[in-house]
């Protein structure tokens, strides 16, 4: 059974468009460009959609879920046997990242990344990001997380032909840069509010780092996105979806013209939450420049980066494995910890 079931009789959270995905998987062009025009739409308004009818198993994410559940009961000790390394693939306690206001996430993670081997040349060189996954001792989880990040990635590489063809590009334009990409996936643990002390936050008002964000969340809530008049949204969660947004890079490529947007994440109640975002980001030299899409010399915003090197740049101000440091976070431009 796919996941994504209709969402027509489910609570529509204002302001964040609900979109069926199944005219992307079709044979017909013109059923294509129907979706990819809804998915360009609300990456020109808010930066935020909801998907359905995606192609990702229900038995997928709820062997994931299981194997997370798992994983986080375990003692602490035998988490910390795989703690993270500079690359994003391990275990994080509360401790990791950092925010302007100097209080903790109130949550634990688990980090993988696209799956390589230790002789990749790419691992072999130490470029930043490539490394194996590190897996706990524990029977079945790799089995189920595996299956569910590949799952989760072809669903990326989907909305990425989406906004391709919206963006009146052949359908390849942004996967083709996506053969390795620095696409990592962070399964969330947010902790129940017991025995936190009130100042602790979930996850403080911040914008994603990359190109786009698949999103999935329990039934729990707490993820709130900013709207235009400076309100915050309740992203509801609706049974059998993935919530999608834009990150920075995005935002440069297209020149402003994709918004992404600030959001957080609020959890009062005392029991788990779990949430498990995919950020798609592609190989680490790919050059994000606004003229690849059409934009005049007189009118671009943002000059050429390598994704790389500003991914790196933000993990730097956001994360104390990679040398964050609170007395030099970056001001204006909000920059925290991407932690849906």
């Amino acid at each position: 059974m796919a996941a994504g079931l209709s969402a027509q009789t489910q609570a529509m959270p204002a302001s964040i468009p609900v979109i069926d995905l199944g005219g992307l998987y079709s044979d017909d062009p013109a059923a294509r460009k129907a979706v990819a025009a809804k998915i360009g739409a609300a990456c020109d308004d808010i930066g935020f959609f909801y998907v359905v009818n995606h192609n990702v198993p229900v038995e997928t994410i709820d062997r994931a879920v299981a194997a997370a559940d798992r994983f986080f009961a375990l003692p602490e000790a035998e988490k910390l046997k795989i703690k993270a390394n500079s690359n994003n693939r391990g275990y994080r306690d509360i401790w990791d990242s950092v925010h302007r206001n100097g209080k903790t996430n109130a949550k634990d993670s688990f980090d993988l990344g696209f799956p390589v081997t230790e002789d990749d040349p790419e691992v072999k060189a130490g470029t930043p990001f490539y490394a194996p996954n590190l897996w706990p001792d524990l029977p079945g989880f790799r089995e189920a997380i595996e299956p569910y990040y590949m799952a989760t990635y072809h669903l990326g590489m989907k909305i990425l032909e989406g906004f391709a063809l919206y963006l009146g590009k052949p359908e390849d334009f942004f996967t083709r840069h996506f053969t390795k990409p620095v696409a990592d996936m962070v399964i969330n643990h947010y902790l129940g509010n017991a025995g936190l002390h009130v100042s602790d936050q979930a996850s403080g008002p911040h914008t994603d780092h990359g190109i786009v964000t698949i999103l999935w969340q329990d039934s729990l809530g707490g993820l709130e996105v900013m709207g235009k008049d400076g309100q915050w949204i309740s992203a509801t969660p609706l049974r059998g979806s993935y919530v999608i947004n834009i990150g920075e890079l995005m935002k440069r490529w297209t020149n402003g013209r994709f918004q992404a947007t600030v959001h957080r994440v609020v959890h009062l109640r005392d029991m788990s939450r779990y949430s498990m975002p995919l950020f798609c980001n592609p190989n680490f030299r790919t050059t994000v420049d606004p003229r690849d899409l059409g934009v005049p010399d007189a009118e671009v915003k943002y000059e050429p980066v390598q994704s790389g090197e500003f991914l790196m740049s933000r993990f730097k101000a956001t994360r104390k494995l990679w040398g964050a440091d609170l007395n030099k976070i970056t001001t204006g431009e909000v920059v925290e910890a991407a932690a849906e």
